[in-house]
């Protein structure tokens, strides 16, 4: 593990220099954890939610069997960024390959719900102009790809269903 353990491991409050923080709760599901943190500092605290996408390789991706499951994870994120408002930390070890893979695919999905194409290698190329090696090795690269076909998939899917108007109706 390249990056350090950084929050309790139990509900009991832990310091960190001059700031606590405390967990407040836990709920896990086969591969994330959802975490409620309270951040204490001289009199103010600030409640924090951290999301912990725990079956993603180091310099790796998941399992094709996975998309759907980090497809929903990275609809949950963007639910809580646009509930709260509050800014959003997305991180890996080195904050480039699995994290620019994950950004990669919220912008994407974003898009995607809004127009009826996509540019996989402009949106990556522009996401490098800000932080070098953003998707980190072609396998992240592929995955990016192969997510993205089950999001149009699905997105055509819908239309289909909501373009149903008419039912077969039996005449008595």
């Amino acid at each position: 593990v390249k990056c350090d353990h950084y929050w309790p491991f139990t509900d009991e409050p832990v310091m960190y220099g001059d700031i606590s923080v405390e967990m407040l709760s836990q709920s896990e599901s086969p591969e994330w954890i959802i975490r409620k943190f309270r951040l204490g500092y001289a009199d103010e605290t600030q409640d924090v939610l951290h999301l912990n996408y725990t079956s993603w390789p180091d310099h790796g991706v998941p399992t094709v069997n996975a998309i759907e499951s980090i497809l929903q994870f990275v609809h949950i994120v963007r639910q809580q960024a646009n509930r709260s408002k509050q800014p959003i930390v997305v991180h890996c070890s080195a904050g480039v390959g699995r994290t620019g893979t994950f950004m990669a695919l919220d912008c994407l999905m974003q898009h995607i719900r809004e127009h009826e194409f996509v540019d996989i290698l402009s949106m990556v190329s522009e996401m490098r102009s800000h932080r070098l090696s953003m998707v980190q090795t072609e396998e992240q690269y592929v995955f990016i790809h192969q997510c993205v076909l089950l999001m149009w998939q699905k997105k055509k899917q819908q239309s289909i269903t909501s373009d149903v108007v008419y039912e077969n109706a039996s005449k008595t």
